[in-house]
């Protein structure tokens, strides 16, 4: 057999093997192993395993990298749980916290490590390294959290730290019984504990019970009434939950805004903007969506949410205005008429802020490719509204609502407007011969 063809047979022969095996992705996470800076979970594990009881600073900085690599890997890092309880009992307090965390991260697979973890909890207020595992504590009840139901041999000990002087403690506790045990007291001692001072600690109560989720919409009340506190941070993250609660929290938090006792109404603004988006992007721009949904859906949005946010358009702050204006605009083309019949508006701040919710809603439009029949109602409806405003006499009312109507896509029903278009091309306003010939072009054809 010559060369040549020898070469041939043999990168035949590969090619078969390679195509009649099973290709390994690299991109596939599962044909990879657990790896942190270029070591395995293996490689870290025995790493761990070889320092932790050693007595040198460099030893302990060793199984402190050790540790806090295997928390970054996560679950993998299950085939450690072994040398990580050791870990949790080092006299060096940074490689305990970052054992424990690690053991949190692996999850339910760490239940082996909970009777090591509690012993290291329940110590007695005089013992000599109790206020020294203050951190630990902490660190350790959100572990025990994350491991979850197999953690419940720790539900007495978690249960006494709700009593404790410690508030992040309490807190963790508290979050802790509730991924073991589903306990809705845990839920409202959270929810108490917005309340108390420094901010801090109400900020990580809130984030707690972010993240319990829908179950802890019990203390609704609560978290609406954060939206108002003291701190710009907790009440961010009174928002942030409340946003992801979604259209239930419409009616409490307009009527926050109603009452017209909020210090801070910006953030319950915010709030009614994100939840009244989200239901236009999901509900109301909907292809072919049914009229009793899209009602439904449009009738808090409509009585509770837009009324709130048009009051706060004559707040004296610009802040708080632009925030309604936002608002407003991202309920889209479900706002356009009740923004509309503002702009003439006996309050001039009033009008300046409708006409500019009115710019920012062209975000917010829908495709013209969407139809259903909830918006082909809502144009005719908001269609008569815009050629009300565009016979006023003041200019810049004409200017805003001639603008309005060429950026809506009115259909066949914009037609009806024609005569007004062409009589606008001579008016006196640059503004409104402009927007007057750009609704035309969409409108007509015209140019």
């Amino acid at each position: 057999m010559r060369l040549g063809t020898r070469w041939k047979t043999i990168c035949l022969l590969l090619c078969g093997c390679l195509l009649a095996s099973k290709p390994v992705s690299a991109d596939d996470p599962a044909d990879r192993p657990a790896t942190f800076a270029g070591k395995t979970v293996e490689q870290w594990a025995t790493i761990l395993s070889q320092h932790v009881e050693g007595p040198s600073d460099e030893e302990k900085e060793i199984s402190r990298q050790a540790a806090s690599a295997l928390g970054l890997i996560g679950p993998p890092s299950a085939v450690a749980v072994e040398p990580l309880t050791r870990a949790i009992q080092s006299p060096s307090l940074e490689v305990r916290d970052h054992a424990v965390d690690a053991l949190g991260r692996i999850g339910p697979a760490a239940a082996a490590a909970v009777p090591t973890i509690i012993a290291e909890m329940d110590l007695p207020p005089s013992h000599i390294n109790y206020a020294p595992l203050a951190a630990f504590r902490r660190e350790a009840a959100r572990s025990l959290g994350r491991i979850g139901p197999p953690a419940k041999a720790a539900v007495p000990l978690l249960g006494r730290a709700l009593k404790n002087e410690d508030r992040g403690y309490r807190i963790q506790a508290a979050l802790a019984l509730w991924r073991i045990l589903q306990q809705p007291q845990a839920i409202d001692f959270l929810a108490a504990m917005i309340d108390e001072d420094p901010p801090e600690i109400a900020y990580d109560a809130l984030m707690a019970l972010g993240q319990i989720g829908p179950a802890a919409q019990r203390v609704l009340p609560r978290v609406v009434a954060a939206l108002d506190h003291p701190q710009s941070d907790v009440r961010r993250a009174a928002a942030d939950i409340l946003v992801r609660w979604g259209p239930l929290v419409i009616e409490p938090v307009a009527g926050r805004i109603q009452q017209g006792s909020l210090r801070w109404p910006a953030p319950a603004a915010y709030v009614l903007g994100e939840v009244s988006g989200d239901l236009r992007e999901a509900v109301f721009y909907r292809e072919g969506i049914d009229r009793a949904e899209f009602a439904a859906a449009a009738q808090p949005v409509l009585q509770f949410a837009a009324p709130a946010l048009i009051r706060l358009l004559s707040d004296p702050r610009e802040p708080v205005r632009k925030t309604a204006q936002r608002s407003l605009a991202q309920m889209g083309l479900l706002a356009a008429p009740l923004v509309t019949d503002l702009l003439d508006h006996q309050d001039a701040e009033v009008r300046m802020a409708a006409a500019r919710t009115l710019v920012q809603i062209e975000a917010f439009l829908p495709p013209d490719t969407v139809s259903n029949e909830s918006l082909d109602a809502l144009r005719r409806n908001l269609l008569n509204r815009v050629v009300r405003q565009m016979e006023q006499d003041d200019p810049d009312t004409r200017a805003v609502a001639f603008r309005a109507f060429a950026s809506i896509d009115f259909g066949d029903q914009g037609r009806s407007a024609l005569p007004l278009l062409r009589r606008a091309l001579k008016d006196e306003n640059l503004a409104v011969r402009r927007y007057a010939a750009q609704a035309l072009r969409e409108v007509d054809g015209s140019d």
